[in-house]
Formats: structure tokens, C-alpha cells, sequence
């Protein structure tokens, strides 16, 4: 009677495990889609062409400059955590507006340099 109820304990265990498991997926699953679907409502799809942020850099933290197309203008202003100050208007003529050139990198790559400063660092010690 005890084997039994040990393996069917045993088999519910599994069950609770795999039930878990489905149930913890979906949920993953589900993030994933709200996730995505709030992005397109909010950034992905602007409410107008008018008004369009071109380039920000930051310069400390908390503080960037950002370069804004305002309709056919071009304004650029500093922006911190609690205000926002105008520099000056640009002309469309003095902007490189050619898109830029991402370079990617891979994990591995990363990863190799990172051994490699190390070996260099140690051998210097």
C-alpha cells in the first residue's frame, strides 16, 4: 500500500511540475505580447510627423542636449531633470543628417577583450 502511494505521489509531483512549468510560459508568453504591443502604441507610432527628436547626446548625468526637428526647423536645447533650456535654432544645412553607421558587436567579442585587458593588466603587476 505505501509503494502505492509513493508513486503516485511521486506522479503527482511531476504533474504539479509540468502544470507549473505550462502555466509559467504563458505568463512569459503574455509579457512578451503586452510588452510589445504597448511599445507600438506609445513610442512606435507618433501621433504627429511635425515634431521629431533627430539626435541626443548625453553630456553629464541627468543633464543631454537634444537636437528636435520642429516642422521644418531645427531647435536645439539642454534638458536636465528640472528644466529645459533653449541653445538655438539650427539650420538644416549645418546638421549631418545621414543616418549612422552601427557597428555591432558580439558577446564573444566583448568577452575577448575583456580577457585580453586582463592578461595585459597581469602582466604588468
Amino acid at each position: 500500500m505505501l509503494v502505492v502511494l509513493s508513486e503516485f505521489s511521486t506522479l503527482a509531483s511531476i504533474i504539479k511540475l509540468v502544470a507549473l512549468l505550462i502555466v509559467f510560459v504563458l505568463l512569459l508568453f503574455a509579457a512578451h505580447l503586452f510588452t510589445k504591443w504597448y511599445a507600438r502604441s506609445t513610442y512606435g507610432n507618433s501621433r504627429t510627423k511635425n515634431i521629431r527628436i533627430v539626435e541626443s547626446q548625453q553630456l553629464s548625468p541627468g543633464k543631454n542636449i537634444v537636437i528636435v526637428q520642429i516642422g521644418k526647423k531645427y531647435v536645439s536645447y539642454i534638458q536636465s531633470k528640472d528644466t529645459i533650456s533653449v541653445l538655438t535654432e539650427l539650420e538644416e544645412d549645418d546638421l549631418d543628417l545621414s543616418p549612422q553607421e552601427i557597428r555591432e558587436t558580439s558577446f564573444r567579442d566583448v568577452l575577448k577583450n575583456a580577457k585580453d585587458f586582463n592578461k595585459k593588466n597581469k602582466g604588468n603587476s
